[in-house]
């Protein structure tokens, strides 16, 4: 290795020495030496390879290069550049190693078919004019292939500096922040370590990934994982969260072409606050698909998980987007609603459900698969924390309400406080509706759905009813528009935790009238207003109309606690009077039908 000062004052190769011992003040400097040099000292690769997010005094670039096949097909060939300060002018770490290569015989030389690889491992990314040079050297070469890694991004806060690696970027070079395997790499490689082990110095996985962060914001490029702690703080499907302003997205993209998986791809996005216009991190993830994969010939299953449910401008987008591309399949998983009192933000998720994106609340099992999917943990196992099953139950109910679909089960803790048959339940509010529908050809069971509805209190408009929906209502839209078919015979059951109010009973009856195929059996726990003319008519009516009406027995309590809530194996537990109760409402049911009221 060649010293940058006078050969009287060369250091013995490998040692460690500080920069007074390496340099004394009366050496005499000669003309620049020292490019290429075959290693590092140990205390300058820890010095100016650090990847503090803050660091001072580090003024210097190194670059740590590797060539792969440019003397000889076999060949590798490592060194270390660094800045020339004399004589004038200071030419940069980069300029140095492209004015060097550019004069290397065999570079001269090189096969315009083929792949030449370049790997440089530099202390700091490149500053605008270096990215200019770089990417206009690479455009001279298109036969070189060059990687560029670096721990800290150098004045990345700075549009101007962004902007040039964007611009290297774009020229083909391949950006990344240099991540801890990457620095034992470099010091088992380029450093003369004395056979000391590399010391992962405090820090160096969390600065990796909040720089890689910024470096993906930058390049508009996905993120390969998050870090524990980004996961842990922007995911909890919390219900207050209005201060996280970040929404990230944990993406899959499955290519398929013959019915057969081709290509797969994963990683993460989140939103970008420049250039001009911020970008949302759905905007992001379209912008480069576009870019990078979208072929017309191939079909596509994309999987998004979210922190935040997208907002209508980029559900409006997303929605174009999918009625452009019919070769493209949507799946979306978020862990909590955006404003989802706001009618806007319900019309988005409207549009996206109606577009055909399949529109869902992430249960502890979706948060623990991203956990390992995602999330650069260690080897950890995911902890789920306090109230993540309640919290999903809660924004699943939220989202069904928004979208007019069923939920596909109760949490234990609703179907408890719901489903008692209590003689007196004035303040339950909310009715639900668990039901079974049976298609049935030709006396043969051909189909079978189950779900719950549930009342919705709050008006929506852009198509939906203004007024608050009936969870009958709501049912009857849904089995209008997903199932009913002219050909099809359908058993329907439903288990409804209140009995129907006249209004609801009336609407049933049109559609049984209007619809002979479809027989209907109901179930419910109380009487709404049994004491009510009104409501006893309705019964009536019901009855009269072919409908089934019981009270629901101990034994149907039972069968629905195993069908429709989410009971983790545990069995059903009879609550106090649920006989005693049953007799009395089923007494008085059969009065109520028994004298027809004129």
């Amino acid at each position: 290795m060649r010293s940058r000062h006078s050969r009287k004052a060369e250091p013995v190769l490998g040692t460690s020495i500080s920069r007074e011992a390496a340099w004394p003040e009366d050496d005499t400097m000669e003309p620049w030496l020292s490019n290429p040099m075959e290693k590092l000292y140990a205390d300058y690769f820890y010095f100016h390879f650090t990847n503090r997010l803050t660091p001072q005094g580090r003024n210097g670039c190194y670059i740590c290069y590797e060539m792969e096949g440019i003397r000889s097909p076999t060949s590798v060939d490592r060194g270390v550049f660094e800045n020339e300060f004399y004589p004038k002018p200071r030419v940069h770490t980069e300029v140095c190693f492209l004015n060097w290569f550019t004069k290397l015989p065999w570079a001269k030389t090189l096969d315009p078919g083929k792949k030449y690889t370049i790997t440089w491992y530099m202390s700091w990314s490149p500053c605008v004019d270096c990215a200019e040079q770089v990417a206009e050297f690479l455009k001279k070469h298109n036969c070189v292939r060059l990687r560029i890694k670096f721990p800290r991004l150098y004045h990345g806060n700075k549009p101007k500096y962004q902007q040039g690696l964007r611009n290297l970027d774009a020229a083909g070079a391949e950006l990344a922040v240099m991540c801890p395997e990457d620095f034992k790499y470099c010091w088992d490689n380029f450093v003369d370590n004395l056979g000391w082990s590399f010391w992962y110095w405090k820090g160096i996985r969390w600065n990796y990934h909040v720089l890689d962060e910024k470096l993906r914001e930058i390049l508009c490029n996905p993120m390969s994982s998050l870090s524990p702690r980004t996961y842990n703080f922007h995911f909890p499907n919390l219900p207050f969260a209005s201060e996280w302003n970040n929404t990230y997205i944990c993406f899959q993209v499955e290519e398929r072409k013959n019915s057969s998986p081709k290509t797969y791809y994963k990683g993460v996005f989140r939103n970008q606050g420049y250039p001009e216009e911020p970008l949302h991190a759905e905007q992001c993830f379209l912008s480069w698909f576009d870019d990078k994969c979208l072929s017309p010939p191939v079909d596509y299953n994309v999987t998004w998980y979210m922190s935040w449910s997208p907002c209508l401008e980029c559900a409006e987008e997303v929605v174009s987007f999918l009625e452009e591309h019919e070769n493209v399949s949507l799946t979306i998983s978020i862990s909590r609603l955006y404003n989802c009192d706001d009618e806007d933000e319900q019309h988005g998720l409207q549009l996206l459900h109606e577009a055909g994106a399949q529109v869902a609340m992430m249960s502890p099992e979706d948060f623990k698969y991203c956990w390992d999917t995602f999330v650069d943990n260690l080897g950890w196992s995911f902890w789920y924390w306090k109230g993540i099953r309640r919290n999903y139950y809660a924004l699943d109910e939220k989202l069904r309400e928004i979208l007019c679909n069923p939920m596909s089960s109760l949490s234990p803790r609703t179907y408890n406080f719901h489903f008692p048959n209590l003689p007196f339940a004035s303040g339950w509010n909310n009715t639900y509706i668990c039901f079974q529908v049976e298609e049935r050809k030709n006396n043969c069971l051909k189909s079978y759905y189950k779900g719950v509805f549930r009342n919705q209190p709050s008006h929506l408009q852009q198509g939906y009813p203004e007024e608050p929906l009936h969870a009958e209502q709501c049912f009857l839209s849904w089995f209008d528009d997903k199932c009913l078919s002219p050909r099809v015979d359908y058993n329907v059951t439903w288990y409804m935790s209140w009995s129907p109010c006249l209004e609801c009973a009336e609407e049933v009856v049109s559609f049984l009238e209007e619809h002979e195929n479809v027989s209907l059996t109901i179930s419910f726990s109380r009487l709404y207003n049994c004491d009510d003319e009104d409501q006893q008519r309705g019964l009536q009516l019901l009855h009269e109309a072919g409908a089934q009406v019981a009270m629901m027995c101990p034994e149907d309590f039972e069968y629905c606690w195993d069908s429709f809530v989410d009971n983790r194996g545990r069995s059903f537990w009879y609550w106090h009077g649920i006989c005693w109760n049953y007799h009395v409402l089923d007494e008085k049911l059969r009065e109520i039908l028994r004298f027809r009221l004129p």
